[in-house]
């Protein structure tokens, strides 16, 4: 990605220099904004699994999280009783 950015920037410095003019530049920006949409319409393999992969290990995480205990309120005061 990041590769992809820092060659769009570099072309289109050496494209507005070599060509100049608006309309050069407008050609580049509309080139960027159309591989920025496609790469957020189709999202890359690596980027799908490893999200996948960490929100099933979230959502295991969550369903073996250790619930807290019920107090039996009568075995307590009962046994406060004996206490006091």
């Amino acid at each position: 990605m990041l590769k992809i950015f820092g060659g769009m920037i570099i072309g289109s410095l050496m494209t507005m220099i070599l060509l100049g003019g608006v309309s050069a530049a407008d050609k580049v920006l509309a080139n960027a904004q159309t591989l920025y949409i496609e790469q957020i319409q189709r999202p890359d393999t690596i980027t799908t699994i490893l999200l996948l992969v960490f929100s099933s290990i979230f959502l295991a995480f969550l369903t073996l999280w250790p619930t807290k205990p019920v107090l039996d309120t009568k075995k307590i005061t009962k046994q406060l009783r004996r206490h006091c």
